[in-house]
């Protein structure tokens, strides 16, 4: 589930189904290969009573899909107040169960099939959050992501792991999005934080969508500030001490 065996499908069968599809595949920088469209096309979908297409247009670092018929329809589906997935409907969208799906680990819930997952905590959007230093921080994103770590400083991220906090340097995406886990900047479970500020770097794989996320520990009254100093994803946020990373 980490690394999807991608194979070429040509005819689709059965009634209303979703599963992750792509017109275009490519290996990341980390030697992963995941779903990257990187040119406009148009996607026909044909059965005896139906012909659906579909343009799906390349813009800069952003994918629009228009049906170019009344056969079509696209839906647009949020986990988490983040973009999950993009449906290309076809023909009548018949009523169907589509049982929403969570596979969880490590304390990280994964979307892996079915409908949204209502769990809205959108706001107004926040750049910093001031926590006590005994709070993990966590993760809600729909990429896998890569992490680094300012040079010479002495925080590296740790994921909270059979409760050990393991030194990690990513997070693959397992379906659609997901959001949670807990992760510190040291592997010490009564010391989170370095003191003073620490740097973390997130990377979605192909230096496309990045973020500089700045860790401020007071140790005189025992607060973190996490600030997002810059970015280039679609979102980058703070929802308390929850990084939203998404594209």
């Amino acid at each position: 589930m980490t690394n999807p065996a991608w194979k070429f499908v040509d005819t689709w069968y059965g009634g209303g189904m979703t599963f992750p599809t792509t017109t275009e595949i490519r290996e990341n920088n980390y030697g992963l290969t995941v779903a990257y469209i990187s040119k406009s096309t148009d996607l026909k979908m044909i059965n005896p009573e139906t012909e659906c297409v579909f343009k799906i247009e390349k813009k800069e670092d952003q994918i629009t899909y228009t049906s170019m018929n009344s056969q079509g329809s696209v839906e647009i589906l949020s986990y988490w107040d983040v973009i999950g997935t993009v449906n290309l409907i076809v023909g009548e969208q018949t009523p169907h169960e589509n049982r929403t799906e969570l596979h969880e680990e490590h304390g990280i819930q994964y979307l892996i099939a079915g409908g949204e997952v209502n769990k809205s905590t959108s706001g107004e959007e926040k750049k910093s959050a001031v926590v006590p230093a005994n709070t993990y921080f966590s993760f809600t994103t729909n990429t896998s992501m890569y992490f680094s770590a300012a040079a010479n400083q002495t925080g590296a991220i740790h994921q909270m792991i059979s409760d050990n906090l393991v030194k990690v340097e990513d997070r693959i995406l397992q379906g659609y999005a997901s959001s949670g886990g807990r992760y510190a900047l040291t592997d010490n479970q009564n010391n989170l934080y370095p003191g003073g500020k620490s740097t973390l770097y997130l990377n979605d794989g192909f230096s496309e969508s990045v973020a500089e996320i700045e860790f401020d520990h007071n140790t005189t009254d025992r607060s973190v500030k996490i600030s997002v100093i810059s970015h280039t994803a679609r979102v980058c946020e703070l929802r308390g001490s929850t990084i939203v990373f998404a594209l």
